[in-house]
């Protein structure tokens, strides 16, 4: 049976102490940049081909940029994050109305530093800060948010 697409209004972010504990939702997210990126490429050749091939690499380390609406109390607990430079848990859930089985839409997680700035200020714009994650860990996908039994 053939599904339509979705949205990807109400894609939500947050972030944890653990994997499986209490998590705080970043509010306001305004756009979540590309964080499932293939490995680079590996060029090979040798003298018996007339062609140069590739192969799968590493993937690079990359950061993700993440801007969302300002409010004062949600940037100072992320400043707080980025003062004590604590590498907590960060997860990407789809919308509720995305999954087979209620309750466990497609959810990545990784754990990351942060950095937290401000956007530009223009006229006529609403204030936007932005969190720049410094990802240290591959990133996984579950169904739903991890569990004891899914770790």
């Amino acid at each position: 049976m053939a599904v339509e697409p979705k949205t990807s209004t109400l894609t939500k972010v947050y972030y944890g102490e653990t994997k499986t504990g209490e998590r705080t939702q970043v509010a306001y997210v305004q756009s979540i940049p590309e964080f499932l990126t293939p490995p680079e490429p590996i060029n090979w050749s040798a003298l018996d081909i007339d062609d140069e091939r590739q192969a799968t690499g590493r993937k690079k380390a990359e950061s993700m940029e993440i801007e969302f609406l300002f409010t004062q109390e949600q940037y100072q607990k992320l400043k707080d994050l980025q003062t004590t430079n604590k590498n907590v848990h960060w997860f990407i859930q789809l919308p509720e109305e995305t999954a087979e089985t209620a309750g466990k839409p497609l959810t990545w997680n990784f754990q990351a530093t942060c950095y937290v700035g401000m956007s530009e200020i223009a006229m006529d714009d609403m204030l936007k800060a932005k969190i720049t994650l410094y990802r240290n860990t591959a990133v996984e996908e579950t169904e739903g948010f991890p569990s004891e039994t899914t770790v």
